[in-house]
């Protein structure tokens, strides 16, 4: 990995109290960016790592609200795709952060709990356009075998946007993963010298520089 010179150099002097700030505010700036163009989208997407009876997998989500206050992360899935079991099964995962512009990355720690049939699930739904609701119009099970490509919703649609009565059929697919963070892990990569810390909410609330 190359290591490049960066505007965003933290301060030697920064407090770690200030650091933690900074980072939550990166993930919530991220999220500006479907009405502002100009927002640095670095965070808003992430890997997530989850565990299985054999070993591990991961992903790439979009992440869809956080929350700053009460340490919480949330993203969308189809309530079909075998990440849900696995979160079912393992509810503790790690989710990946990297911005290449800043060259840093945020790693959580997070416990998970699956919002189906309920109200956090229909609020978050009433949010999304008609553009993300054709996704969760497949026939199909998420990584199913298929004779051919599939786009991923009824192939009539091509490029085409459902109405919006149309897309209320996948809300039965649509579920909310939130992710109760319970550490985060800053790593900024610079020429000028790596920064690196940890900021714990679970079980107890403690920060600590690291040694990159």
């Amino acid at each position: 990995m190359t290591l490049l010179r960066t505007s965003v150099h933290t301060s030697p002097s920064l407090a770690l109290t200030d650091l933690e700030r900074e980072s939550w505010q990166k993930l919530i700036s991220a999220l500006d960016r479907q009405n502002d163009q100009s927002v640095d989208s670095g965070f808003r997407t992430m890997i997530v790592a989850s565990r299985t009876a054999t070993g591990a997998d991961a992903r790439t989500v979009v992440l869809r609200q956080a929350d700053a206050i009460r340490k919480y992360i949330w993203f969308h899935t189809d309530v079909r795709a075998a990440k849900v079991m696995q979160f079912e099964a393992f509810p503790d995962s790690t989710l990946l952060f990297w911005n290449d512009n800043q060259q840093i990355q945020l790693r959580l720690i997070v416990e998970t709990h699956l919002h189906t049939n309920d109200y956090v699930a229909d609020e978050q739904w009433k949010t999304l356009g008609v553009g993300n609701r054709k996704n969760y119009l497949s026939e199909y099970v998420p990584g199913s075998e298929q004779p051919g490509p599939y786009p991923g919703f009824p192939a009539h649609l091509g490029a085409d946007l459902p109405s919006m009565d149309d897309s209320e059929a996948g809300r039965k697919n649509f579920a909310v993963i939130e992710c109760r963070v319970l550490t985060m892990e800053y790593l900024h990569l610079s020429r000028d010298g790596q920064v690196r810390a940890r900021f714990q909410y679970e079980p107890d609330s403690k920060m600590a520089w690291l040694a990159p």
